[in-house]
């Protein structure tokens, strides 16, 4: 773990491919699905989680959500890499991303890797951004079911109350085809430090710290 200064670049208005673009060192850019504690230096007493959305030079393109105040220019106080990410096995070659009930921009930073390894890839969402790579196909939320058949790999981006209609849509299904890690969303206001319990995330035979044991969870270890 890191930290250092950052600049907020650009914002941008269309959020489903990212909201903001962040200059930072080298170090602090986080892996997909690993975040950043950002502050600001106002009297907000918490810093904010920022996810990755993709590359950029010299820092990172940001997902939503972003604090208003953030304008172009605002100097960030940053501490990371936090958590875990997102794991690519190098053997997949079908990548599904499922945005099940947000913005698919936190799933996104998945591209360039999944890109280097020559796999095709799926965005199941129910609202597509605009200029995708071509080689992005789209699907709506209703094509999962053929979606999952297809690949070997789904990540997906659900918020922790969204789990139990994400369980039932899956239902518990064998992994032996695609393997499932998912992002769970949660308010993750001590960023590891207080161990506040704010972001616990139910599994099976007990609980773990989406701050620090996540995000990202293995499907399998989850209950909905």
């Amino acid at each position: 773990m890191h930290t250092g200064e950052g600049q907020l670049l650009e914002l941008y208005y269309e959020t489903e491919r990212a909201a903001a673009r962040i200059l930072c060192p080298p170090l602090l850019i986080p892996a997909p699905g690993q975040y950043l504690l950002a502050h600001d230096g106002s009297d907000t007493p918490l810093a904010v989680p920022v996810f990755p959305a993709g590359p950029a030079a010299d820092g990172f393109l940001a997902a939503s959500s972003l604090p208003r105040a953030w304008t172009p220019g605002t100097q960030l106080h940053l501490r990371g890499p936090l958590g875990r990410g997102f794991s690519l096995p190098i053997t997949a070659r079908r990548v599904a991303l499922l945005a099940w009930d947000d913005s698919p921009a936190r799933l996104l930073a998945l591209l360039p890797a999944a890109f280097k390894q020559d796999a095709a890839v799926t965005l199941v969402c129910q609202t597509a951004p605009r200029d995708l790579p071509p080689e992005v196909e789209v699907q709506p939320l209703q094509a999962l079911a053929e979606t999952l058949a297809w690949a070997d790999f789904l990540a997906v981006d659900a918020g922790r109350e969204s789990l139990p209609g994400l369980r039932s849509k899956l239902g518990e299904r064998n992994q032996a085809a695609a393997e499932i890690q998912v992002l769970v969303r949660t308010q993750m206001p001590c960023g590891t430090l207080a161990e506040c319990g704010v972001c616990a995330v139910r599994i099976r035979g007990g609980w773990k710290m989406a701050c620090k044991d996540g995000p990202v969870f293995d499907w399998r270890e989850l209950r909905g």
